[in-house]
């Protein structure tokens, strides 16, 4: 309905009863209609011509000062200036494979550790968002950090691996010499360079 029918309306109603909205306080909804701020003041303005006193504003925001507060199911409300929200962290999961890696096979897991009970064989890879802990041989290839985890390692029971990768770094059979082969050993990043050492 147009406003200047609904005040039409409104003033015949007033005519009939003159003392429709004496002493009583009106909550304005204005969902529907949402008037700019300036025509808000006015429909405020021709309301008080017609002794209608409003006590809030629903479905509108009043936008400045000095005019009725906004109300929510006719209860006071307040615009509130909601502090932002970080980006959600992806969630960090762990994987465990309870045995070995056979050749051929690839595990992958974006987001977290992975365990291998067993052992990696050679022709068999681990990538791993986080890092990768393997309590058998390191035969294969093993990725840790894949998720950009500079700080994600790789430790294995037996070092023999065929490739090594950390956060994007990667180092291949022929890079590793021969000092840790067999042995227990750990890799992770320094100074944006793999290093490794035997855990014994």
């Amino acid at each position: 309905m147009p406003l200047a029918d609904w005040f039409a309306g409104l003033d015949a109603a007033l005519r009939r009863s003159p003392t429709l909205f004496d002493g009583r306080a009106v909550i304005l909804d204005l969902a529907a209609l949402q008037p700019e701020p300036e025509a808000l003041r006015t429909i405020l303005s021709d309301l008080r011509q017609r002794r209608i006193r409003i006590l809030g504003l629903e479905g509108v925001d009043p936008g400045d000062d000095g005019l009725p507060p906004l109300l929510l199911n006719g209860r006071p409300t307040q615009n509130l200036d909601l502090p932002a929200l970080p980006p959600a962290e992806p969630e960090t999961t762990s994987l465990t494979i309870e045995g070995s890696v056979r050749s051929g096979q690839s595990i992958v897991h974006r987001t977290g550790d992975v365990t291998v009970m067993g052992s990696v064989s050679s022709g068999a890879e681990i990538l791993a968002g986080g890092s990768i802990h393997i309590y058998g041989a390191l035969r294969g290839r093993a990725i840790a950090g894949a998720a950009r985890n500079p700080r994600a390692r790789i430790c294995c029971r037996k070092f023999e691996p065929e490739l090594l990768g950390i956060d994007r770094l990667v180092r291949t059979a022929e890079d590793m010499g021969s000092h840790l082969r067999g042995r227990p050993a750990q890799i992770w990043l320094d100074g944006g360079a793999i290093r490794m050492a035997s855990l014994d």
